[in-house]
């Protein structure tokens, strides 16, 4: 990393931003740093950067029903997103059962994963679990989690809404409370058909 900050001009802090992703960086200062990786042949080291963050590189996104269209959609989509963090993702389809929620909330698979995001359906007790959370969708609104929902209907009835977006909003909030980014205060991301905005909660 030393070498490709000495070969843009920048901090390594700037190649660790440009690297992992954090959108303050000017496009001009993105493109120095991924020319000299480039250049450079540049490629992180997972072992070091777990070793160093104490984290493992691994979210898990717990779903109800992968048969469905949009959720078979939503998956692809997260994995997409995580995959260009450098992250992998666990997926776990809950079925909309409780217990397989809740089991997901409180980490059956607690040291596998950085963080969870969750669909839920099911009426589940509130926790505190240990790892970062990201709700998605507007089930059981009283889970005092970060969200990222919609501003329409259901969303497997609203194919507008872009896979994607709603992805990288997600995958970005929790990579966020994974690094303890942000403010303390809840989030909550609604996306539509335009775009995606975010404000506390």
């Amino acid at each position: 990393m030393r070498d490709v900050a000495q070969r843009a001009g920048v901090s390594m802090k700037t190649v660790s931003n440009v690297v992992n992703h954090y959108p303050h960086i000017t496009p001009a200062t993105r493109a120095k740093v991924e020319a000299a990786i480039a250049e450079l042949d540049y490629r992180p080291n997972p072992g070091a950067r777990s070793l160093r963050r104490g984290r493992c590189g691994v979210i898990a996104l717990a779903i109800p029903d992968l048969a469905q269209l949009y959720f078979a959609g939503l998956t692809a989509a997260v994995g997409r997103a995580a995959k260009s963090r450098g992250l992998a993702v666990l997926i776990e389809q809950t079925e909309c059962d409780a217990g397989a929620e809740e089991l997901a909330l409180k980490g059956l698979r607690d040291q596998l994963v950085d963080g969870i995001l969750l669909w839920p359906t099911a009426s589940i007790a509130p926790t505190a679990p240990s790892r970062p959370v990201v709700l998605l969708g507007d089930g059981c609104s009283d889970l005092a989690f970060d969200r990222v929902s919609f501003d329409s209907a259901p969303v497997p009835a609203v194919p507008s809404v872009d896979h994607e977006t709603v992805a990288n909003a997600a995958v970005g909030l929790l990579l966020d409370r994974v690094a303890g980014v942000g403010s303390p205060k809840r989030r909550h991301i609604v996306v539509s058909p335009t775009g995606a905005e975010g404000h506390l909660a």
